[in-house]
């Protein structure tokens, strides 16, 4: 079964897509974002919130 010229094309826009992605990757200039642990409330606020949960005043 020969190639098709719609084939060909498609198979070209896919190689040039793949080697767009390759080379944005390869030299690109990316970073990586590292993970962050969420920051624990201070013990003021904890504090206060102590003291509303115990007061009934939830809001």
């Amino acid at each position: 079964m020969a190639p098709t010229t719609f084939t060909s094309i498609v198979l070209v826009a896919f190689a040039v897509v793949v080697l767009t992605i390759a080379s944005y990757a390869w030299f690109g200039d990316w970073e990586p974002q590292p993970r962050r642990a969420p920051v624990p409330p201070s013990p003021e606020v904890e504090a206060e919130a102590l003291r509303r949960a115990s007061e009934g005043d939830l809001s």
